[in-house]
């Protein structure tokens, strides 16, 4: 389980996860974490100055599909079309 003694003595429950914790639950970058809560994707509390993660609002955000990226084919520049055809 996930415990976190805070800096001021405040101990966290076990579902909930440090920024480091929640990152290597998830198989990410701590900074990508903390990019995620920034733009609203992840929420997050603050539990004694520091920022925590649930491990329910982790495994949800896990569960939602995920964007290849790129443009679709048929919105190709030439150069993918050639390689394309």
């Amino acid at each position: 389980m996930y415990r976190v003694l805070c800096r001021k003595g405040v101990r966290m429950e076990d579902d909930l996860m440090s920024a480091t914790q929640a990152a290597k639950y998830l198989g990410i970058s701590r900074v990508r974490i903390n990019q995620l809560a920034g733009v609203g994707k992840l929420q997050r509390e603050e539990v004694g100055g520091y920022f925590v993660y649930r491990r329910s609002e982790l495994d949800r955000w896990r569960e939602l599909p995920k964007s290849v990226g790129g443009r679709p084919k048929e919105e190709a520049g030439p150069l993918a079309r050639a390689a394309l055809a």
